[in-house]
């Protein structure tokens, strides 16, 4: 009787230990990186590694364990690797950046503010330039034009400005 509960018991416990290398992976199992995540991750780890190869160099210098020239050849020979690991990074990772939204014109509209600083167009109701960040004075009633502080009347349209 004990020896069929103790067999009963360690086919479980075996069960329980093996179950997961049998089972197909599901949503809970960590997913797999493809080449590009992995060469990126294989990169970032051979900067962090030449850095520090870098750091413990300047030490032993400064310690006296190493020569000048013997420091300015091989620091300047692990700064050479490091600017083609950057390159490699920065090629890797170009696909990965938001496009640059300065290359897209913003469109006008009757909405938007344009700065007198700059020539900008901003969302209206903007206190300051997106992009400058001066701020905005006064819009004139019925052009919609930046009107300085001071001035009574528009210098867009003429028009009389409310105080």
């Amino acid at each position: 009787m004990i020896l069929a509960l103790l067999a009963t018991l360690g086919a479980i416990v075996v069960a329980f230990v093996l179950f997961p290398v049998f089972t197909e992976a599901t949503d809970g199992a960590p997913a797999e990186f493809d080449e590009a995540a992995l060469a990126l991750a294989d990169l970032r780890d051979q900067k962090a590694m030449l850095y520090e190869v870098i750091h413990d160099l300047d030490f032993e210098k400064d310690s006296g364990k190493i020569s000048d020239d013997d420091y300015k050849t091989t620091r300047n020979n692990y700064l050479a690797q490091v600017a083609r690991v950057m390159e490699k990074l920065d090629a890797l990772a170009a696909p990965e950046k938001a496009p640059d939204t300065k290359q897209q014109p913003r469109q006008e509209s009757k909405d938007a503010r344009k700065c007198a600083s700059c020539g900008e167009l901003n969302p209206k109701g903007s206190n300051f330039c997106l992009e400058c960040g001066k701020p905005f004075d006064r819009t004139c009633a019925s052009c919609g034009e930046n009107v300085p502080a001071k001035a009574r009347f528009c210098n867009a349209c003429g028009e009389k400005v409310s105080a």
